[in-house]
Formats: C-alpha cells, structure tokens, sequence
C-alpha cells in the first residue's frame, strides 16, 4: 500500500513539473459538452448577440441528428477558429492518426496548421502558420467521439483564439457562423 502511495505522490510531483508548451490543453481527448462549443463558437460577439447565438447552439445540439457522414468524411471535416473577432473557416484532414491539418480563411486571410506524430509530435499539437508572416500553436481536444473537439490558438504576435471542429459540432456549414 504505502508502494502505490509512494508512486501515486512521485507521479503528481512529476505532472506538476512538466513542460508544456504555450497554450497546451494538456491532453488528447476528453468529454466535451454542449456549453463548451456554444462558448467557443460564440465568445467573440457582442454581448447584445451572445445570448442568442448561446440558444441557437445549444439547441443545436438538443434536436436529434442522424450519425450519418459523409462518404470519405471519417477523418475530415469542417474547423473554425475565433480570432481577433473574426471567423476562419475551413476544414481539417487527416491521412492516419499520425498526421492531421487543417486550413481556414476568413476571406481575405487564412492560416493553416498541421503535425505529424511520427516526427515526434506527441500530442495534437499544431504548428500554424498563417499567410500575413503570423506564426505559432494551436492545441486541440477530442471529444470522445474522435471526431469533433475544441482548441486554443496563439500566434507569435499575442493573437489567440478558439477553435472548434468536427460534423456534430459545426454540421455541415450549419449552424455557423451565427449572423444576429
């Protein structure tokens, strides 16, 4: 017993140590809920707009849907990230579980970001780059389902942003961008 108590105490001390890197979640999947994508989605409007925008996700996510995608779509689909007010939309891809990216534009910039966990990558952590000279990371969570989640994003000039991906959280362009 005072073993596993020993291991236990050496194994928070550990975690407590480690590095991350900036804006790292500190994992790679977990539950995602409802209210966590409203936030994302809707975060970067006024706050005459948010409440609705609130509702509209949220209700969303109440109606029934089919877990229909669509043919080829298991390891792609739509992504979008907040930032400096504005939405990015794109999608993400990925040829295994070892390599993933995603591009977005909000019509007049974009910004993409990939990794590859063969080349050492050991979370989803993405190197963006985008294309006025910005760099930096985004990181991203999977909800359980593997399919959909949420991220932050940081570039190199203090721009941060959310990230939300995936057909059960965006549908298909639907219901976002929210317009009050």
């Amino acid at each position: 017993m005072s073993r596993l108590v020993i291991i236990a105490g050496l194994s928070t001390l550990l975690a407590g140590c480690a590095i991350f890197p900036p804006n790292h979640q500190g994992g790679i999947s977990a539950t995602v809920t409802p209210e966590d994508y409203a936030q994302r989605l809707c975060g970067h409007l006024d706050l005459e707009d948010y409440p609705s925008c609130l509702s509209q996700v949220l209700d969303y996510f109440e109606r029934p849907r089919s877990n229909d995608l669509p043919p080829g779509h298991s390891t792609s689909g739509p992504f979008a990230v907040m930032m400096g007010g504005e939405v990015y939309m794109g999608t993400y891809g990925g040829e295994s579980p070892l390599l993933s990216s995603f591009r977005v534009s909000n019509g007049r910039k974009g910004c993409r970001g990939s990794y590859n966990a063969v080349n050492g990558s050991a979370d989803a952590l993405f190197d963006v780059y985008c294309d006025d000279g910005r760099s930096g990371w985004a990181d991203i969570i999977l909800d359980s389902d593997g399919r959909n989640g949420i991220g932050k994003l940081a570039l190199n000039d203090g721009t941060k942003g959310d990230i939300v991906f995936g057909y059960t959280a965006l549908g298909r362009a639907a219901p976002y961008p929210y317009v009050p």
